[in-house]
């Protein structure tokens, strides 16, 4: 038949077949006014995943989707993210099997977190979502939350020094805020 199909087409399908599986993801999504525009944006367990795909026939295909997937995540557009590499085959079975083939031939895939890039992995849309849930349980670690809660205390800890030494400041605060009053104590100071 010849048909040869285009990465959005491929796209598409990834995240029909996400949605076959429970995990809701929308491709081609335009999002903060046209600036960004994943491959697919998915919803995971309550983070943004956001999908990255090129064919393996494009020139240096992996790093262009590693580099895609990772600014993502730097743009704050998703918490994770998977670069795709689609085999080359793929783009010439008929569209009415794409689905299906989709679903079963081995992509090349690697899961990027906030924390860092993840490994390079072949396998199929099952072994994609179970290393997104591996990345997710990671995200979600006690330790990886407790490192933030440790780096928010201690810049809660400098504001603090910083204001105990500036009276102004700190009754300025308390009328912005509207968090409490002066006690009589204060008033006689």
């Amino acid at each position: 038949m010849g048909e040869r199909h285009r990465e959005e087409v491929l796209n598409t399908v990834l995240a029909t077949c996400l949605g076959r599986r429970g995990v809701e993801a929308d491709p081609e999504t335009i999002l903060n006014s046209g600036r960004s525009r994943p491959d697919v944006i998915a919803s995971y367990r309550g983070l943004r995943c956001a999908i990255e795909g090129k064919v393996a026939d494009t020139p240096q295909a992996g790093l262009l989707v590693l580099s895609d997937a990772r600014g993502r995540i730097e743009q704050g557009i998703a918490h994770l993210a998977i670069a795709v590499v689609y085999p080359a085959k793929i783009r010439t079975v008929e569209f009415v099997k794409l689905s299906e083939a989709l679903s079963s031939t081995s992509l090349e895939f690697a899961v990027l977190t906030e924390a860092g890039d993840g490994a390079w992995h072949s396998g199929s849309m099952n072994d994609i979502l179970a290393e997104l849930r591996r990345a997710h349980d990671i995200l979600v670690r006690d330790d990886v939350l407790q490192q933030a809660v440790d780096t928010l205390n201690v810049g809660l800890s400098e504001v603090a020094s910083a204001l105990m030494n500036n009276r102004g400041a700190c009754d300025r605060l308390i009328q912005v805020l509207g968090v409490g009053g002066k006690t009589s104590a204060d008033a006689s100071v």
